[in-house]
């Protein structure tokens, strides 16, 4: 009897440790099953942007080397580009800057003095900005742009920024029906006004600095190149700034949101 009664006891003994170890095992594979956990890897904005590829095509350049035939068609470009992105802000919730068509004498000088006289290579005589609250406006300006036009270059400026710190894409299209290309930057708001207000005052400076010195006939004093690094430091400093907002943003937009 105690014999039975000593195996029946160990019998128990095994059933219990077993459902202690299967249990653990039951709790963590409910856990990883839950969406919410799969949902936090997905692919973001903010991937997305800086992943876009940088392109270069042959066809990154007008279709003619005459630059008053180039010129006669500029309006026309114009126009159709102000058209497409009107379309285009409206459907993404972004807003257009359009500057006037580049004017036929600065043109002129920057066919001679940069292309060598060769015209094909003036792709920015019309030209234009998209500017976007957050990075899925902007992904989704762009990708329309894609959608209605040949995209012939892009610099992901996102992805590698300039030494100051600025970001934006810097995309060449050849326009349907025109056939002009032309020349469309997109950025991000914060990032924009940084670059039209203090960096701008920053390059206004550091001007100053470098003028004075050769105004003088000498090279930059140590306090001179001090000031300088600082200047671009700062300078730096807001447009980190800036992108970590935008990164946030875009991978924790609800708290944004709520700020």
């Amino acid at each position: 009897m105690n014999k039975l009664f000593r195996t029946f006891f160990i019998f128990l003994i095994l059933l219990s440790t077993r459902g202690a170890i299967a249990q653990p095992n039951e709790v963590k594979y409910n856990k990883l099953a839950e969406p919410s956990d799969f949902s936090q890897k997905s692919y973001n904005d903010i991937e997305q942007l800086i992943s876009l590829s940088e392109q270069h095509s042959a066809l990154a350049q007008q279709d003619s080397q005459d630059l008053d035939a180039l010129m006669a068609r500029a309006s026309a470009a114009q126009q159709e580009l102000i058209d497409l992105l009107n379309h285009i802000n409206h459907a993404s919730h972004t807003s257009a800057i359009i500057p006037a068509t580049k004017s036929y004498a600065r043109a002129a000088q920057k066919v001679q003095l940069k292309f060598n006289g060769d015209a094909s290579q003036l792709t920015d005589i019309a030209r234009a900005s998209v500017v976007a609250n957050d990075v899925n406006s902007l992904l989704t300006s762009y990708h329309q742009l894609r959608q209605s036009t040949e995209v012939v270059q892009l610099k992901n400026r996102f992805a590698e920024p300039k030494t100051s710190g600025y970001r934006d894409l810097n995309v060449l299209v050849k326009l349907p029906q025109t056939q002009m290309v032309v020349e469309v930057q997109f950025h991000l708001n914060d990032i924009a006004e940084i670059k039209s207000g203090p960096e701008h005052q920053v390059y206004e400076q550091i001007q100053a600095i470098e003028l004075q010195a050769k105004t003088e006939q000498r090279p930059l004093t140590d306090f001179e190149h001090a000031s300088i690094a600082k200047l671009r430091q700062d300078s730096h400093k807001q447009y980190h700034k800036a992108w970590l907002y935008y990164k946030r943003q875009s991978l924790y937009p609800s708290t944004i949101q709520a700020a």
